[in-house]
């Protein structure tokens, strides 16, 4: 069946929490994921502490991988004790059980909000069908933030139909394992930054305009070697000799194969491209 995701921000200060299913990640990790959608809009209001949770936390004894109180709040805002117990023989024998009590005694303390009409309407989304990716994801917990402007610029991609396929930054950086690699499974543009995935989960974030003093931007890219292929190709087009080409300015398009079990890379290649009459074929070289 596979994992399945929450996307949860929540204020542990007020005990306000908002929780949306957001499917298998690699079917709501995009610009224009009604999850990701709902948490942009929050983020954009005041600061949520942001956590793209999977089910996968209540089994393998995954929840000793989780110290924070501020995480296993996060975690108490899409599952309860019983989910804990029904996934897991002689519960009270755990090594984590005091933690799957805190989460059961904290999952009814939380005020549940749903914003999801008031998003649509502030991103308009009938006609944009996107978020907006202007001014600043920070992180208050770490002092980093990402420039929404360049992210999308060095992340947009499009499906094989002309339509926009964008990973967004929020969903990989706050997820709590297991995500990324499936919707980075064929690969990903040499510009990505995998490596990123679950740093920031669980972390208080904004977006903000203007930047914060003593904020330091990181270098955030998140493209899945396909859905980039088709945007470049469409955009930039090739050189004489047939290779695809990733800007303007000439440069070529490079890709990876992601070894999914060890976290590696394989080598990185330009692609070729070859054109019949009715299908294009991308050749590794």
């Amino acid at each position: 069946m596979g994992q399945i995701f929450c996307a949860c921000a929540y204020d542990i200060e007020t005990k306000t929490c908002c929780v949306m299913d957001a499917d298998k990640f690699h079917a709501n990790c995009y610009a224009h994921s009604g999850a990701v959608l709902s948490m942009h809009y929050l983020l954009r209001q005041k600061p949520y502490r942001v956590m793209w949770g999977g089910g996968y936390v209540v089994i393998d004894d995954s929840l000793e991988e989780f110290s924070r109180t501020e995480d296993l709040l996060g975690i108490s805002t899409y599952n309860d004790y019983d989910d804990f117990e029904r996934n897991n023989e002689d519960i009270q024998n755990k090594s984590y059980y005091e933690k799957v009590k805190f989460i059961g005694d904290s999952n009814s303390l939380w005020n549940r909000i749903k914003v999801w009409e008031k998003a649509k309407e502030y991103f308009d989304w009938e006609n944009t069908h996107s978020v907006k990716y202007c001014g600043y994801l920070v992180n208050h917990t770490q002092k980093l933030a990402v420039d929404l402007k360049d992210y999308h610029e060095r992340s947009q991609s499009l499906t094989r139909k002309g339509e926009p396929r964008t990973i967004d930054a929020l969903p990989v950086l706050t997820e709590t394992g297991g995500g990324t690699p499936m919707a980075l499974f064929n690969g990903v543009s040499v510009d990505s930054t995998e490596h990123l995935a679950e740093e920031w989960c669980g972390d208080l974030l904004q977006i903000v305009d203007v930047l914060p003093d003593g904020y330091e931007i990181i270098d955030c890219c998140f493209a899945e070697v396909w859905s980039k292929v088709e945007y470049c190709y469409q955009t930039f087009g090739l050189d004489e000799e047939g290779h695809l080409l990733c800007n303007n300015n000439g440069k070529l398009f490079e890709a990876a194969r992601l070894h999914v079990l060890l976290g590696t890379r394989g080598p990185s290649k330009h692609l070729k491209v070859e054109l019949t009459e009715d299908k294009i074929r991308y050749i590794s070289v």
